[in-house]
């Protein structure tokens, strides 16, 4: 089939068009958001009253053995809605089918595994979405779900986790080098980073989950996980020093020790470190859901640890007065960095 131009080279010479090719027009008009918000109520509702019906006809809807055939059934209707580029009302119609089997077969799961096994089994689940699934928020929910069902795994094992320092890294790395990831990932670059930025707020905001230093085990062990915790927290100081690349050498070294002060702090409030390197990452990639989250992590983490200390006012108010310090520093090498990046490298 010829294009365009062909076309208009041919009617031209035939005398039936004069003048140059006209622009190519777009192949349909942007739904106005209202109108995507009300479709995406229409399929989470939809996918409800799917589930309602099937509880219904289910002799016990409870069960686990119902839960699994029904949870795999779910996740291959989903998997088949999304194939291709499904419209907007097939395509949260299946997003709800989808996190619905995944619930299912998780909370089957945990009906015939130990606390471990079904968070390990939960990871698994995660992975599988995360490289079947065609659509990109259901991507983001398997990776989500990989890392924190992960993490809990080996926190309920009583191991050190790598899982933070593994989404702080994938992270850091997704949005420093987003053309690139992009270029060799495709559609896959987009899920994958905001999959590890929701795990990183997530474990960022679970503070109880990462303690900053448990004195009750072996020293051996403390220290072990006091270098988990720290190579989570030094992606910080690699974004500081990536995005300084261009300033003064005075610029560059302040930005440096910043971050490698935050990096220490980290050690005892990890939420602090992963929300001020997404807020950074935030601010130089110009995307406001990015810093905005990464700042409201950092605040809610560095309020819970001030308040869980059991110290004296004097005391907790140094702290306070050092913490609200160090957040001047880091914002003051911020806005000398420069403007936001508009664009991308």
């Amino acid at each position: 089939m010829n294009g365009l131009p062909q076309v208009w080279d041919a009617l031209r010479r035939q005398g039936l068009a004069e003048g140059d090719v006209p622009p190519a027009m777009p192949d349909e008009a942007a739904t106005p958001w209202h109108v995507r918000l009300m479709l995406g109520v229409c399929g989470w509702l939809g996918g409800l009253l799917l589930l309602v019906f099937a509880g219904l006809v289910m002799p016990d809807p409870f069960d686990s053995h119902s839960l699994v055939v029904v949870g795999a059934l779910l996740l291959i209707v989903a998997r088949m809605l999304l194939h291709g580029q499904p419209p907007e009302l097939r395509e949260q119609f299946a997003l709800s089918l989808c996190l619905a089997g995944y619930g299912a077969v998780a909370v089957a799961g945990a009906a015939w595994l130990s606390v471990w096994g079904t968070f390990l089994a939960a990871a698994g689940l995660g992975l599988v979405l995360a490289v079947v699934m065609p659509n990109a928020i259901a991507r983001c929910f398997g990776v989500l779900a990989l890392l924190l069902a992960g993490e809990g795994c080996l926190r309920e094992l009583g191991w050190p986790s790598p899982v933070p320092a593994i989404a702080a890294w994938t992270c850091a790395a997704a949005w420093l080098e987003e053309t690139r990831w992009a270029h060799r990932l495709g559609q896959s670059q987009a899920p994958l980073a905001w999959g590890a930025t929701l795990a990183l707020w997530g474990l960022g905001l679970a503070g109880a989950l990462l303690p900053g230093m448990d004195l009750s085990v072996p020293p051996a062990w403390r220290g072990l996980a006091w270098a988990a915790y720290l190579l989570a927290a030094l992606p910080l100081a690699w974004v500081a020093w990536r995005l300084s690349a261009r300033a003064r050498p005075a610029v560059r070294g302040w930005a440096a020790g910043t971050a490698c002060v935050l990096v220490l702090v980290g050690a005892w409030v990890p939420g602090a470190a992963f929300g001020l390197m997404t807020a950074l990452l935030g601010h130089a990639r110009a995307r406001t859901p990015l810093w905005v989250g990464g700042l409201l992590v950092a605040l809610w983490s560095m309020g819970w640890f001030y308040y869980a200390q059991a110290w004296s006012l004097p005391r907790k108010a140094a702290v306070l007065l050092a913490l609200g310090g160090v957040l001047l520093l880091a914002w003051r090498g911020i806005v000398r960095l420069g403007a936001p990046e508009a664009g991308h490298e």
